[in-house]
């Protein structure tokens, strides 16, 4: 796709009175799973200002939760999340108003620093009534999922601590606008 494909833009308008439906896609396909939620937050924050209805488009590009033999078939943000407003795709292309989203970035959007998640400024707290509201909902069956390996390897009295380890080589890939980190 070129440049301006991955702009902001309609490729749909009908009649102004029925709902725009704004379609959240991501351009660059090997982004992780928290990076794309966090950026799909900004733009379903962007879309409701904006009175668009939002949907998650993890569908139609290629990202590394579809297999290939599956893009275009299965969305799957819908793997991991409940979309936004509980509105699918297909509902979403068939409306009279659509518009696709940047591909990149939209802020404000939650941050990876410590005064977010301090909540500075009550950032957090913001960022937090998505999640509150629904707008941001994980699948009843992840959280099923969860809770039974959770039970499986820990007794309910045990305290446990999350430890997080990426998977991207930082030495290597060297990706953009991530600081490489010190030798051991």
């Amino acid at each position: 796709m070129s440049k301006e494909d991955w702009n902001e833009h309609y490729i749909k308008r009908g009649d102004p009175t029925k709902p725009t439906y704004y379609i959240i896609r991501r351009r660059y396909e090997t982004t992780g799973l928290f990076a794309r939620y966090n950026m799909i937050a900004g733009h379903i924050r962007y879309a409701l200002a904006k009175g668009w209805l939002p949907v998650v488009d993890m569908q139609n590009y290629p990202n590394p939760y579809l297999p290939p033999e599956k893009l275009g078939k299965e969305n799957s943000w819908e793997y991991f999340f409940e979309q936004p407003l509980r509105i699918n795709l297909e509902q979403a292309f068939s409306g009279e108003n659509i518009v696709l989203s940047t591909g990149e970035e939209i802020y404000p959007r939650p941050h990876e620093d410590m005064s977010f998640y301090e909540n500075k400024n009550n950032a957090l707290t913001e960022w937090r009534m998505l999640v509150k509201l629904g707008l941001l909902k994980i699948k009843s069956e992840r959280l099923a999922e969860i809770a039974a390996t959770r039970e499986k390897l820990f007794s309910p009295k045990d305290r446990v601590l999350g430890v997080l380890l990426r998977g991207t080589d930082y030495v290597a890939k060297r990706p953009k606008w991530h600081p490489i980190p010190p030798p051991r």
